[in-house]
């Protein structure tokens, strides 16, 4: 036989060997009839737990349009109580667990609430820098505020298969935090890219939860927490800690941060030509 059919043989071996591992590949009627897309190295699968309908459709109308696949958590499956770190690890945990459930197409699986907005296209492109193949994972949390709210935990598939694996024996009971947790149960650390090159917060926690009149009564030279905007990063990832009204006036925020009604201009401009 030929070299080159060895190694064709070979490779196609390796490729009917891997498929027959993944036992996980199980696909439900549902997404089988799916027409999915053409997924590639950062095809995200979003897992998002709802606390309220009218939020989650706030989400699923805005930025959640721009993830590759989705599945939503009602609000009625949580006990809910006080986000205390010990109730989040309890939590997240029964959300990676059940998503051994749904198809495993994607390359990153996301997990978070719907108090989120992300600029989604710049996650994917800070995703695309790492290989899926390998077991990472991140922890994204706003690192520049005291201000409770809950983090969004990104895994790669190796990572999840890594939990799915491991999570029983390595696990910590004690772990004081999210952070501490997960990285008992994968055990390596995760990655970090919620921090721009000048140490500033690319994960924006809302402190302030604006009315919709509320700006009508102040004076015209207000500026409610400009410190604290300024104090993050000009290449923000997400938003988080949001109400409903915070969702609906979302854009008086990216203003605030993107440098207002100019910034807009220009980019609308741009989409005009493009």
């Amino acid at each position: 036989m030929e070299p080159k059919s060895i190694f064709l043989l070979g490779l196609l071996m390796f490729r009917v060997g891997r498929l027959m591992r993944n036992e996980k590949l199980a696909w439900s009627a549902e997404y089988e009839s799916k027409k999915f897309k053409s997924y590639h190295n950062t095809s995200l699968f979003l897992t998002l737990q709802s606390t309220g309908p009218e939020l989650t459709r706030l989400c699923q109308k805005s930025w959640c349009e721009k993830v590759d696949d989705l599945f939503v958590i009602p609000q009625y499956y949580v006990n809910w109580q006080k986000p205390t770190e010990p109730w989040l690890i309890h939590h997240f945990s029964k959300m990676i667990l059940h998503s051994r459930r749904l198809p495993h197409h994607a390359e990153w699986y996301m997990f978070a609430f719907d108090n989120n907005y992300f600029f989604v296209e710049r996650l994917v492109k800070e995703l695309s820098k790492f290989d899926s193949h390998l077991p990472i994972y991140t922890i994204l949390r706003d690192s520049s505020t005291r201000i409770p709210h809950k983090p969004v935990l990104i895994l790669s598939r190796f990572a999840m298969n890594t939990f799915y694996d491991l999570q029983e024996e390595n696990c910590s009971d004690d772990a004081e935090s999210v952070e501490e947790w997960l990285t008992s149960c994968i055990s390596i650390p995760p990655i970090t890219f919620s921090i721009d090159k000048k140490k500033k917060s690319r994960i924006f926690a809302i402190n302030r939860h604006f009315q919709v009149d509320e700006m009508k009564s102040m004076p015209i030279g207000y500026h409610d927490d400009k410190e604290y905007i300024h104090g993050h990063s000009k290449s923000l990832l997400s938003f988080t800690n949001l109400t409903i009204d915070d969702m609906k006036l979302l854009s008086v925020f990216v203003d605030k941060v993107h440098g207002g009604s100019r910034n807009r201009i220009k980019i609308e401009k741009t989409k005009n030509y493009l």
